[in-house]
């Protein structure tokens, strides 16, 4: 089998410290992300999450609410908390992909 270039030597003793500063890095990232807040406004149906997904407060504009068409305000809820949700798991990846190391034939 033949390694990566650079792979050996101080190569690889690079590769090491890259890996070792990354999970120092990843280890905060869930802080970080419980701290992000991502707000998310389909018109009369706003929401705010924070960076893991959570959502933290839903607010619904009164002209939306009418009890004779329940369908089109929980089709909003339910398209906010979609966007949301979506929102985190982009912001997360992105987190990720920049703590990753670099370490040649690691295919991340």
């Amino acid at each position: 089998m033949k390694l990566p270039r650079n792979f050996g030597g101080q190569g690889f003793g690079a590769a090491l410290e890259q890996a070792k500063a990354a999970m120092a890095r990843a280890q905060d990232l869930e802080e970080e992300l419980e701290r992000e807040r991502i707000k998310i406004d389909r018109g009369p149906v706003k929401a705010l999450f924070d960076g893991t997904g959570q959502l933290l407060k839903i607010e619904l504009d009164k002209t939306v609410v009418d009890p004779e068409d329940i369908e089109t305000l929980e089709d909003l809820i339910v398209s906010t908390v979609k966007a949301g949700f979506s929102s985190a798991i982009e912001l997360r990846n992105a987190r990720v992909q920049s703590i990753v190391p670099n370490i040649p034939g690691l295919d991340i």
